[in-house]
């Protein structure tokens, strides 16, 4: 298969550049878009904007930051700094999965498993560096 192709439905197609950028509007500005808060058991919906490739690389190395990032990026409903804050734990937890999941178009599912095996993996290690000492 020669390079930039990738298979969909059994045709080799080229990728489209439309299909790879996050939406933005004339001026520019990311677009936000609706998001279903899937673990959560009444399924809400929130609108949000996407996490750049850089803004995720700072979630990600500056966690002390993390509520603003995320308050950020909420644009239904707006929440200030303060209310954020007094959020209650599950959805803090359903509104950064399903914004990381939009972020790396991974389903919210999917990302909480790997979220659930990456502390399940933690635990692990400091179990066995406690054991061995």
């Amino acid at each position: 298969m020669p390079n930039g192709t990738i298979m969909k439905g059994g045709i080799m197609g080229y990728l489209e550049k439309e299909n790879t950028l996050i939406k933005r509007n004339g001026e520019g500005k990311l677009l936000p878009v609706d998001v279903t808060l899937e673990l959560l058991p009444d399924k809400p919906h929130i609108k949000m904007i996407p996490l750049t490739k850089g803004k995720l690389n700072e979630l990600v190395t500056l966690p002390k930051n993390e509520d603003n990032l995320i308050r950020e990026h909420i644009t239904e409903p707006e929440y200030t700094e303060e209310e954020f804050g007094f959020i209650k734990p599950q959805v803090y937890g359903a509104i950064k999965m399903a914004l990381l999941s939009l972020s790396t178009d991974t389903s919210q599912e999917d990302m909480q498993k790997s979220s659930v095996n990456a502390v399940l993996e933690e635990v692990k290690k400091k179990s066995l560096s406690q054991n061995e000492n």
